[in-house]
């Protein structure tokens, strides 16, 4: 600990010898620094605050029938696009920034310039319980001419606003142009396909499939309808053949019980003909009714006066025998015709259902060729007139949004704080850069002649010679201070200590002169007295 305080020591006495060429060099830094500082210009900021509305009344009525914009997304995107390339040409031009640059190289830097300086926060928030974002925007430019700071952030504030509106009704309109030129596209390719269509159902309209399936299905109905009119054909067929062989049976047995008479067929009077059809309709009668029913009575008591009337007059026996054969002879002979008519019915329908087959098997391998055709042909139809039908829908609610960003303003600015022209300034700040170049003088001075003494160095007790010669010290010799060497050293310090002391006054003066507004004044006087600026940062 002792060595390390001994050296310590040593260092601050052998630093202690150019003290001189310290003090100098401080006062040389701080002046100049102070004198930098002093010339710097003042830096005024001026913002301007807007608050942006996305809600609009229409928003929730139009959903589904409109297009809704993302406000907030498009808002987010002007705020980075809004320091593009052609928004800060703009404001060249209309700030007249632009006279600064004389050449296109130095216009580029000017614009990169203004990029870094131009300040665009972002305050999005949302509110707890409710749907809504409040966007707070805020545009902040620093400067040296007040004036022109104020109108940087106007302009921009201008281009922000036009942007953000102009641009939601160029893109409608683009997107207008470009829905008309499909819907154009889309109609003429929907013609063709109609066309198509049409020419194809006008070429093959006998081959084209039903409504009730394709040509598999139409064969298998077209077999089930034939084996059904094949069985209808053969139990027609039995039937006929059955009433057949009972007419020729009754026939026969007619024509036996007529010889049997010895009489004809013919020779059935009248009398017996409404007898036996009387007899027929009682024996109807007693099926359903009993025999005390009144009109089994009353048909009794018809039949019953008819044999008396035939009995008088003679002859009944043989004759209602014979009507009665022939009654149903009559019959049998009519439901055989009936059943020849039924027969050659189904015999044209069986043949009719056999030729349906026939031509569907002859057109089974050309049918699912038109079939696949058709069905081709209608999806393409059905896919352009969805697709038609899709981009005029389109097309409408883009209308209707235009319509509603027009009627409704979906985008309302609200301008906070507008931009004013700064009093005050906001930098630099010059008593903290004043401190800061004190003590950067101070050190550096000290630096100076800390160097001085490493490069020209002494010692100042035989320990450290001892150890760095590594001879042995012998003694060494005691200087005498005089009275007049005394005074020399105490003059030398107090001189050391009033330039310290003065830079440090002369410090307090600087912080005197910017806390009170001297400052202004003393540039009025040096820019009246032709003295040029030297020091300067940022373009004028």
């Amino acid at each position: 600990m002792n060595e390390i305080t001994l050296q310590i020591k040593n260092y601050i006495r052998s630093a202690w010898r150019f003290r001189w060429s310290a003090i100098v060099f401080s006062w040389v830094v701080a002046i100049c620094c102070w004198a930098v500082i002093f010339a710097l210009p003042n830096q005024y900021q001026s913002v301007a605050k807007v608050y942006v509305d996305t809600d609009s009344v229409l928003r929730p009525l139009l959903q589904g029938l409109a297009v809704q914009n993302n406000m907030n997304q498009r808002l987010h995107l002007m705020t980075r696009t809004l320091l593009s390339y052609d928004n800060l040409k703009t404001l060249l031009l209309e700030t007249d920034l632009g006279y600064l640059a004389t050449t296109e190289e130095e216009r580029e830097q000017l614009i990169d310039w203004l990029r870094e300086k131009i300040d665009i926060q972002v305050n999005r928030r949302q509110i707890p319980g409710a749907q809504v974002t409040e966007n707070f925007y805020t545009i902040e430019f620093v400067y040296s001419d007040r004036f022109m700071a104020r109108k940087v952030v106007q302009v921009l504030l201008d281009i922000f606003v036009e942007s953000a509106l102009g641009d939601t009704r160029v893109e409608s309109d683009a997107a207008q142009i470009f829905l008309q030129q499909q819907i154009r596209e889309y109609e003429t390719r929907l013609v063709e396909a109609e066309n198509k269509l049409t020419d194809f159902k006008r070429q093959h309209v006998d081959t084209l499939p039903r409504d009730s399936g394709g040509v598999f299905h139409r064969l298998d109905e077209a077999r089930g309808d034939l084996e059904e009119v094949s069985l209808q054909l053969k139990e027609a067929t039995i039937r006929r053949d059955e009433l057949k062989r009972q007419y020729a049976t009754t026939l026969a047995e007619e024509e036996k019980r007529h010889e049997e008479l010895g009489m004809s067929a013919a020779v059935s009077s009248p009398t017996a003909q409404r007898l036996l059809a009387m007899q027929t309709k009682l024996d109807e009668l007693l099926l359903r009714y009993t025999e005390q029913h009144p009109d089994v009575q009353e048909l009794l008591s018809k039949i019953d006066e008819l044999k008396a009337r035939s009995s008088r007059t003679g002859g009944l026996n043989a004759p209602s025998a014979s009507a009665t054969v022939s009654t149903a002879l009559e019959e049998l002979k009519l439901a055989y015709r009936r059943s020849e008519v039924d027969l050659r019915t189904i015999s044209l329908r069986h043949r009719e259902y056999q030729k349906r087959v026939s031509e569907l098997r002859k057109k089974l391998d050309t049918l699912p060729q038109v079939e696949a055709e058709l069905t081709r042909l209608n999806r393409d139809y059905n896919i352009n007139r969805e697709n038609y039908q899709e981009l005029v829908q389109r097309l409408e609610s883009a209308k209707m949004s235009e319509q509603a960003d027009e009627a409704g303003d979906n985008l309302k600015f609200r301008v906070v704080e507008p931009p004013k022209i700064p009093i005050l300034p906001i930098g630099p700040k010059r008593l903290l850069y004043s401190a800061a170049a004190l003590i950067l003088a101070l050190g550096l001075g000290g630096a100076v002649a800390f160097l001085f003494s490493q490069m020209m160095p002494v010692y100042f007790d035989t320990r450290t010679l001892s150890a760095d010669l590594e001879f042995p010290v012998l003694g060494q010799v005691t200087r005498v201070m005089t009275d007049e060497v005394m005074m020399k050293r105490k003059l030398a310090v107090s001189g050391f200590i009033s330039a310290v002391f003065l830079l440090f006054l002369i410090f307090v003066v600087i912080v005197v002169v910017y806390a009170t507004g001297f400052r202004e004044d003393i540039i009025l006087v040096i820019k009246q007295s032709g003295i040029l600026n030297l020091f300067s940062t940022g373009p004028e």
